[in-house]
C-alpha cells in the first residue's frame, strides 16, 4: 500500500502537498488553484515530479507518465525532467508534463479532477497553489467512470468524501449498489457504495443514508488522504458537491 504523505504550508490561502509515489500507477487529486486568479493550473504548475525522476530518452519515451480521463478516454503526457537540455538542448522544456510529441501543451488540471501518475519509481510529487475558498464544489459526474479528488487539501472519511445529488439511487433490498467509489492502493482497489435513502428505505436505519458505505453497507473509519484520487462510477449523469472543512 503506498505511503500517502502530504506536508501543507498554508493560511488558507497559499500551501503544497508533497504526495509520495509508488513504482507504477498512482492516482493523485489536484485541490489547488491557480494563485490570485484562482482558475485551473497549467499540469506542470499542478504537479511536479521530484528531481531523481528521469525524463525521456532519445527515442521521445517517457520514463514517467501522467493521464488525464475525459470521461470516455485517456489523454497521455510525460515527464520532461532534464531531457529538455540533455536530448533537445531547450532548457524551457525541463521539468514539465508534455505531449507525445515532446510539446508543451495548453492542458490544464483543476481542483478536484484526479489523474494517473505512472511513476519509473518510488518517489514524490508536489501539489501547490491557491486553496480553493468557496463555500462548497459542484462536480458534473458522466454516467460511468469518472477520475475525481476531494477539492479541498484535508483528508477525509470516505464515508462523507462527498454528497451525491438527491437523483442518486442507493443499494437495492439485495445490497447492489447503483453507484459505486473506487480507491486504488497502488496494486487493488477497495470499493464503497452510494446509500442514498436506503439507509431508511431498506434499513430503516437514517444514520446510513446520504454516505459512502462498504459492502457490507456499513460505514467505515477509511480515508481518503490528501492528494488521492478515486473513480466514483456513477449510474447516471449528475452532481456531487464538496463542502469546504474550513467553513
Amino acid at each position: 500500500m503506498p505511503a500517502w504523505g502530504a506536508e501543507v504550508v498554508s493560511s488558507n490561502i497559499v500551501g503544497y502537498e508533497k504526495v509520495n509515489l509508488v513504482a507504477g500507477f498512482n492516482m493523485v487529486g489536484m485541490q489547488f488553484v491557480t494563485v490570485g486568479d484562482k482558475t485551473a493550473q497549467t499540469l506542470s504548475t499542478a504537479a511536479q515530479l521530484d528531481s531523481q525522476m528521469s525524463g525521456f530518452d532519445d527515442e521521445g519515451t517517457y520514463a514517467s507518465k501522467l493521464q488525464t480521463w475525459d470521461g470516455a478516454k485517456y489523454t497521455t503526457f510525460g515527464w520532461s525532467g532534464s531531457s529538455g537540455t540533455d536530448v533537445l538542448e531547450d532548457d524551457d522544456l525541463n521539468n514539465k508534463w508534455l505531449n507525445v510529441d515532446l510539446e508543451e501543451t495548453d492542458d490544464t488540471l483543476d481542483k478536484a479532477q484526479a489523474v494517473w501518475i505512472i511513476a519509473e519509481k518510488a518517489g514524490t510529487v508536489t501539489l501547490a497553489g491557491e486553496v480553493p475558498a468557496d463555500d462548497s464544489v459542484t462536480v458534473q459526474l458522466v454516467a460511468g467512470f469518472n477520475m475525481v479528488a476531494n477539492p479541498y487539501p484535508a483528508t477525509v472519511k470516505v464515508a462523507d468524501f462527498g454528497v451525491l445529488d438527491s437523483t442518486y439511487a442507493g443499494f437495492d433490498d439485495e445490497g447492489t449498489y447503483a453507484s459505486k467509489l473506487q480507491i486504488w492502493n497502488g496494486s487493488k482497489y477497495t470499493t464503497f457504495g452510494w446509500s442514498g435513502s436506503s439507509g431508511t428505505n431498506v434499513l430503516e436505519d437514517d444514520d446510513l443514508n446520504n454516505k459512502w458505505l462498504n459492502v457490507d453497507l456499513e460505514e467505515t473509519d477509511d480515508d481518503v488522504a490528501f492528494g488521492q484520487g478515486v473513480w466514483i462510477i456513477a449510474e447516471k449523469a449528475g452532481t456531487i458537491t464538496f463542502t469546504n472543512p474550513a467553513q
